[in-house]
């Protein structure tokens, strides 16, 4: 998701214990640059340990980004099949993982969940799983 093709500046953060977690792209190279620290290229997320996140936060609130907590990840995850088609849907997630045949995704805002079931994907909360990440 970028800034310019979305014109929204809300970035949607996931509590997971004493890390948290946000996917975002950002258009300013010198915003990034003070982020990087906190950037996982392997995975293309930013973790942000607990006791650095209000750093962070007020970083991208001064820079006029709304930033939104999410403690209960429930409502952002889906699941699949884990030999489905899953291209799109890893594209707006946050996070993924197998387990038990299945792929979970956390996914980076509600609009990308909805797109997900659209997809084929199952919210985690109709189904018998746990999210056990």
């Amino acid at each position: 998701m970028t800034e310019s093709r979305t014109n929204n500046k809300t970035i949607t953060t996931f509590c997971l214990g004493d890390t948290y977690l946000f996917s975002h792209y950002f258009d300013r190279e010198d915003l990034f640059v003070e982020l990087c620290e906190y950037y996982d290229d392997d995975e293309y997320v930013f973790e942000i340990p607990a006791e650095e996140f209000k750093h962070v936060k007020d970083l991208l609130m001064q820079n006029h980004y709304n930033v939104i907590t999410v403690e209960d990840i429930q409502a952002y995850c889906v699941v699949i099949d884990q030999y489905e088609e899953h291209a799109d849907i890893l594209q707006d997630s946050v996070l993924s993982w197998k387990r038990r045949g299945h792929r979970f995704f956390l996914m980076d805002t509600e609009i990308a969940v909805n797109k997900a079931v659209n997809q084929g994907a199952t919210r985690i909360s109709e189904t018998e799983f746990a999210i056990g990440l």
